[in-house]
């Protein structure tokens, strides 16, 4: 026994830093992560690709270019780092300024972020794109493609074309696109809002007593638990409440969703559905429990419409799934950003890199799972939303 102890502490020891953290990240995501099930990716064979690169490997930098590599493995954009290198790419949704779809093996816009700065260029929805900085796309996209992945579905090819057009950090965007039977290129930086709002949220009364309520990519501020109940207190007059959640990008946390879905409510309701799936995978044991909703006091009864679109994400997506089990509450938009159950975070000892990664599946209350959700009233992109609101509001056809 005491030899064998000795003997793995030595085999320990004789592990570069690298190899311990390699060994420590690729367990960690085999037992905690969530989507497996979902993916087309063979996670021990990623190791044994990526496992052959890490001899090599001498800088940090280096190994948190392989780290990146294997998160792009599961093309999950809830799948993060804390640390990019000038080459990386940016992240989808937060840098991603128009959505790309793929059909027949072509690849489409069909979403443009609005207030950005994407809108100032000529490029359209429903423009093919062809090129990126003078590069066939489909050349760039098999130079990316996961390496444990043969046939690359049409979900793992969106995937890259999102990430290609948001761009790498250190390169420009020329974007050439196929528009109306033209070739067309133009230069684009990088995603960037046309008026930048220091506020959490805003709020206005619009025109025939209509409540308006914009949350500003602020979900993860504990100061929203405040504000935006404030708010809603100073719209009670009105005859109905738009909650805008188009810009959510960044996700957040749970007390702020239930502190803006629990001010329209007067008794507990069930929210969510957690499930830990890694627990099952490791000890057999499944966790899975439901999230109960709780009532603010002085709750808005009246009608509310909830806007969500592509950058609505994480717990943006959360409450607008939420929002669905409200008698009063209208959810209105796309697609959202689609981004997988809740995440835990770990940082490796060695190198300090920090991941976060999807470890619990979230589903409504009647099992759909969250990145399934599709709103009540379905528009076909961001701007269409407001304008389809508006005229829900005014009485006019759906």
């Amino acid at each position: 026994m005491g030899f064998l102890f000795v003997m793995q502490v030595f085999f320990v020891q004789a592990q570069s830093k690298y190899q311990q953290d390699f060994n420590f990240f690729w367990e960690t995501i085999n037992i905690e992560y969530a989507y497996f099930d979902a993916k087309q990716t063979n996670w021990k064979n990623v190791k044994e690709v990526y496992k052959k690169k890490l001899a090599s490997i001498k800088e940090d930098w280096e190994f948190t270019y392989l780290i990146e590599l294997m998160k792009h493995e599961l093309y999950d954009p809830h799948f993060t780092l804390n640390r990019n290198l000038a080459f990386s790419f940016r992240l989808i949704p937060n840098d991603l300024d128009a959505h790309i779809t793929v059909k027949n093996n072509k690849y489409y816009i069909d979403d443009i972020r609005q207030d950005y700065k994407i809108t100032e260029s000529i490029l359209k929805i429903g423009d093919e794109i062809l090129k990126v900085n003078g590069e066939d796309l489909e050349v760039i996209l098999k130079r990316n493609y996961p390496e444990s992945i043969k046939n690359p579905n049409d979900e793992v090819k969106e995937y890259f074309a999102n990430l290609i057009f948001t761009g790498r950090h250190n390169e420009p965007r020329n974007i050439t696109v196929r528009q109306n039977g033209n070739i067309k290129t133009v230069a684009l930086e990088k995603a960037t809002a046309i008026v930048k709002s220091n506020k959490l949220l805003e709020f206005t009364t619009l025109k025939n007593n209509i409540g308006y309520i914009k949350i500003n990519n602020s979900l993860g501020n504990n100061n929203v638990i405040k504000q935006f109940p404030k708010a809603v207190d100073q719209l009670q007059n009105t005859k109905a409440i738009i909650i805008d959640l188009r810009n959510t990008h960044s996700g957040g946390n749970t007390d702020v969703a239930k502190a803006i879905m629990g001010k329209f409510i007067q008794k507990e309701i069930p929210y969510q559905i957690h499930e830990r799936v890694g627990l099952e995978r490791e000890f057999g044991i499944k966790r899975k429990y439901i999230e109960i909703l709780s009532p603010l006091k002085k709750p808005y009864l009246k009608p509310v419409y909830v806007l969500v679109s592509r950058w609505t994400g994480s717990v943006g997506e959360a409450i607008g799934q939420g929002f669905s089990n409200i008698s009063t509450a209208t959810v209105v938009g796309t697609k959202m950003a689609q981004l997988l159950g809740a995440i835990n975070c770990r940082t490796l000892q060695n190198s300090k890199l920090r991941y976060c990664y999807p470890f619990e599946k979230l589903y409504s209350t009647s099992e759909i799972p969250r990145e399934d959700f599709k709103p009540q009233i379905q528009t076909k992109n961001y701007k269409e939303t407001y304008l389809k609101v508006m005229q829900i509001i005014h009485g006019q056809k759906r």
